[in-house]
């Protein structure tokens, strides 16, 4: 949350045009097209040293084309989970083909914090 430094803080939730703004920090990645699902689903896949680890899906809006299997997209995602890898709230952005799959790592990835994750 941010607000006006002479703001007074008010409980609950702001109208709109208030003082106080929420904001996310999001964070983008590239990820590796594993198959294509039901629905304008794709599962997405990171690379983990040699091994191809399954980082979650991602629904493909209706204006964008579905990309194939291997092609790399880029995603916004809040947060990764660093239990399991899997991204919290993606959003497809788009396929890349500036980058080469092994640059798909999970190394790109932010993960929640732990006193987070433990109080969820």
């Amino acid at each position: 949350m941010f607000k006006h430094v002479d703001a007074p803080y008010i409980a609950g939730r702001p109208a709109s045009g208030g003082s106080q703004l929420k904001h996310k920090f999001h964070e983008t990645a590239s990820f590796i097209v594993g198959k294509i699902n039901a629905k304008r689903s794709v599962t997405l896949y990171l690379y983990v040293g040699k091994n191809l680890k399954m980082a979650g899906n991602v629904t493909i809006p209706p204006n964008h084309e579905i990309p194939a299997p291997g092609q790399i997209v880029e995603c916004r995602y809040l947060y990764a989970f660093r239990e399991s890898g899997s991204i919290y709230q993606p959003v497809y952005l788009g396929v890349r083909d500036d980058i080469r799959a092994e640059e798909c790592t999970t190394a790109q990835l932010k993960y929640k914090a732990e006193s987070e994750a433990r109080a969820a």
